[in-house]
């Protein structure tokens, strides 16, 4: 079938021949594709074709099944998302009104810190007050105040400026009396001169009795006030001059040991002649107290307890004065305290002995004393709960 007209035979048995040979082939080509149509459709074309029908069918009506479950899943997705959209907008409502609450307890919460902050710094002054009273010093002037007081005259009684108040109108009223009366006793003398009489002199004698009295009570009245303020202005004075002096010595003793305890971070600590802290210097200008922090202000007034109680000879009382210490500062403190405890009395509270004293200080655990002395009898370590349940 490929030969071009010109290689063609010219006779009639060879055209005859190619012939048979082209339908030979033919038929071959058809059985080959018989053969390939029986492979590919073992069961026959046509029922193929009806199968294919069928699937066809089959396909079309799950096609609907599936349109129809397609448009209910729509109407369903279409509730859900309503629904959906109403609980977003009821949770977007509550998220505000709870994001508005959270705000508002935020601003709660900043004024309660603040409000905090506040009393916080207010405890601390009180705390510093309260560690800056010096008992026995007071007790001591009192004692100096009560023998001056013991070396005046004593009066009868106490007297008020009310009852000053009433004794000088009392005064004037006897003043503008003893005038009348001086007058009536011109009068008087006048009249005695004419007729005389005993009734004038004896109310002469009545009045000027009465003029002596009233003066009399003026001056003891002066005298006692004169006296309590004198007493007054002397004990103002010794306060002042006694705190004068305790600033002046304990101020140098003070800022040294707290230079070394930071690490000389601080220059000095003023003082007051109330023995107030004024200030620390640092970087040559002086800062208030009240920005050190809690553990620093702690180690500063015990540094200032110490200090005071060195110089008076007296004993302090700690309890648990450094919780907020570090370890470093701690471990300083108890070379101070362990040295100071030569000089004078030291008592310290605390539920943390491991702060105070090394292990080998502290009363051991298991039965037996309820005190361990060390450091040559100068440290004694006592266990209290140990004590009150022997005493039970």
């Amino acid at each position: 079938m490929d030969a071009k007209p010109k290689d063609l035979p010219q006779d009639r048995e060879s055209l005859e021949a190619m012939l048979r040979a082209l339908i030979l082939e033919r038929d071959e080509q058809r059985l080959r594709a018989q053969q390939q149509r029986k492979r590919a459709f073992p069961e026959g074309l046509d029922a193929a074709v009806a199968a294919g029908h069928a699937e066809l069918a089959a396909a079309t009506t799950e096609l609907q099944n599936v349109a129809a479950d397609l448009a209910s899943l729509d109407s369903t997705i279409a509730a859900r998302k309503q629904r959906i959209d109403k609980a977003m907008s009821g949770a977007r409502t509550e998220a505000e009104t709870a994001r508005n609450k959270v705000e508002t307890a935020q601003k709660k919460l900043t004024g309660a810190i603040a409000n905090c902050a506040g009393h916080s710094g207010r405890l601390g002054e009180l705390r510093k007050q309260r560690d800056a009273e010096d008992l026995l010093a007071s007790e001591r002037r009192l004692r100096e105040a009560t023998d001056r007081h013991a070396a005046l005259p004593v009066p009868e009684r106490n007297v008020t400026k009310d009852e000053v108040s009433a004794a000088k109108n009392v005064e004037d009223s006897v003043r503008s009396e003893l005038e009348s009366t001086e007058r009536d006793i011109h009068r008087a003398h006048g009249a005695l001169e004419q007729v005389g009489g005993a009734v004038a002199r004896e109310r002469l004698r009545d009045a000027t009795e009465a003029f002596e009295l009233a003066e009399r009570q003026e001056r003891e009245i002066e005298a006692d006030y004169e006296a309590w303020k004198l007493l007054l202005d002397q004990m103002k004075e010794a306060d002042a001059a006694q705190a004068s002096n305790l600033g002046q010595a304990l101020g140098p003793a003070i800022a040294s040991r707290f230079q070394t305890l930071t690490q000389r971070r601080y220059e000095a600590v003023q003082l007051n002649a109330q023995l107030g802290t004024e200030g620390i210097v640092t970087g040559g200008a002086a800062r208030p107290a009240s920005r050190l922090s809690v553990g620093t202000r702690e180690q500063l007034s015990t540094l200032y307890r110490l200090s005071l109680a060195e110089y008076l000879q007296a004993t302090v009382v700690l309890d648990d004065q450094l919780v907020q210490s570090d370890d470093s500062r701690m471990l300083w403190f108890r070379g101070l305290l362990s040295e100071k405890a030569h000089i004078f009395q030291i008592l310290v509270f605390t539920c943390r002995p491991g702060d105070y004293l090394p292990t080998a200080s502290m009363v051991p655990d298991g039965p037996g004393g309820v005190h361990v002395d060390t450091d040559n009898g100068f440290v004694r370590a006592v266990d209290l709960g140990r004590v009150l349940d022997q005493r039970k």
